[in-house]
């Protein structure tokens, strides 16, 4: 009997944690982080997110063979797979990059043949109003359904129409799709929300489909930051004076921006408007820009797209990591408008139930492995690479002493021996960072104060 592991094969090898430099961050510091994490960081980062522990736990787990593995077997040349479990956290990398192509692969196969466009909308960091979301998480919550409130409102508002239909305008709806996204680049603190809009709206009664045209983007942004700035007050997160200070201030220097995209239709866009979608869903730490100098513990991320920053020590990085890590079901994708999850107009297309499924379960709505990896690597997993055969799901092991007995057979699941990293030092109060080869202080970033020269525009 021959035994092998999918660990090594080549479609598999992105997932030997073992490589990775988050999960040596965390072996090396995720202890000293959390007992430290009170006395260096509550005071510039806020308090710790709930759950933060039992996520990086999941995290460092995620594809280690150690806790868990699934059995498959080939039934013609007794070939044996072995597969480790992922964590399915959405703050870990490798698992949120599986899950954006999932996403925008079954979203494209529901989205009707419109136009669409891709809008930005960001939030200032004058007068804290960064800070203020950082403190209250729920807050990105509450924001998007004013953001796509105010989209229904007024996207059918610009719509020229059949006179016939005008009266049915105040019912017509676009169709929303909005992920929150909390983090930017070097993992700074950037509220902002992504959304697919249709250019246009659907009238409910005949469903028809009714192009906008040009977008007067500088009414949009002037009427989210009045939404935004009036529901702060309300909630008593903002004082009226602050509140004045912001809605006086020129739209193009407050800070508060709307991005537009161009208007792409299906199919003829289909790569773009999939590439927008795999965007918005994309994790806050792309793994390949990433890299931790063990003996040193200093960590850099190097942003093809602007300067690189480094963190001193580990730990600084992990109380920037941390941050952006979604509390239990805290919701990051919201579909409105049209798309809304009541209306149903984004199911399935209905399909005439075979005979013999007509008796199993309801199918569950994760994308099985095999056909992420058939779709990602043009490979199929289960195909037996000996004979090429469909291999077949034995069973999955559990028990610690199987476990190391399998393991210990496959020559799998020793951890390597690596260099003692360093503590971090205790003459510090602030975090260092370094951008462009040059060593600055990442203090007002996190500050509740407003920073110096806001009232110019300098600091938006």
């Amino acid at each position: 009997m021959q035994h092998t592991s999918c660990v090594a094969q080549p479609f598999y090898r992105k997932r030997e944690a073992h490589q990775s430099p988050l999960w040596r961050i965390l072996v090396d510091h995720r202890d000293t982080f959390l007992w430290q994490y009170e006395r260096r960081f509550e005071q510039s980062h806020g308090r710790l997110p709930h759950g933060t522990e039992d996520a990086l736990e999941k995290i460092l787990r995620c594809g280690d063979p150690n806790y868990g593995l699934s059995l498959l077997h080939c039934p013609d040349c007794k070939t044996h797979l072995a597969v480790p479990f992922s964590c399915k956290q959405r703050a870990c990398p490798s698992c949120a990059k599986r899950r954006s192509e999932d996403v925008s692969h079954r979203l494209l196969e529901r989205l009707p043949s419109v136009g669409y466009r891709h809008v930005v909308i960001t939030v200032p960091k004058m007068m804290g109003l960064r800070k203020r979301f950082q403190q209250d998480t729920r807050l990105y919550r509450k924001s998007a359904r004013l953001f796509h409130r105010l989209l229904s409102r007024w996207i059918p508002d610009q719509i020229r129409c059949h006179r016939n239909k005008r009266n049915q305008k105040e019912y017509a709806l676009p169709g929303i799709i909005m992920a929150v996204q909390t983090f930017g680049s070097g993992l700074r603190t950037h509220p902002h929300f992504h959304l697919l809009v249709t250019d246009g709206a659907f009238f409910p009664n005949d469903g028809g489909f009714y192009q906008m045209g040009l977008w007067d983007t500088a009414a949009l942004t002037e009427k989210i930051r009045a939404s935004l700035v009036q529901s702060f007050v309300a909630r008593g997160i903002l004082r009226e004076e602050t509140a004045k200070i912001l809605l006086e201030m020129p739209i193009e220097r407050s800070g508060f921006s709307v991005f537009v995209g161009e208007s792409l239709t299906l199919p003829d866009n289909e790569a773009d408007i999939r590439r927008i979608l795999q965007y918005i869903f994309r994790s806050s730490l792309p793994l390949k820009h990433l890299h931790y100098e063990e003996s040193t513990g200093q960590v850099q991320y190097r942003d093809p797209r602007g300067p690189w920053k480094t963190w001193e020590h580990a730990i600084h990085f992990l109380s920037d990591f941390v941050q952006h890590i979604p509390r239990a079901r805290q919701h990051q994708v919201t579909y409105a408008g049209w798309f809304a999850n009541a209306l149903g107009n984004l199911k399935d297309p209905l399909e005439e139930p075979k005979p013999e499924q007509q008796t199993r379960s309801k199918a569950s709505r994760y994308t099985r492995w095999a056909a992420m990896v058939l779709r990602t690597w043009s490979i199929d997993p289960e195909l037996c690479w000996q004979c090429g055969q469909k291999m077949v799901r034995s069973r999955t092991l559990f028990d610690p002493e199987e476990l190391r007995r399998l393991l210990k057979n496959l020559k799998l699941g020793d951890y390597p021996s690596r260099p003692r990293s360093p503590p971090p030092p205790d003459n510090e109060n602030k975090v260092e960072g370094s951008e462009g080869g040059q060593t600055v202080l990442w203090s007002d970033e996190h500050s509740q104060v407003p920073p110096g020269g806001w009232e110019n525009g300098d600091a938006a």
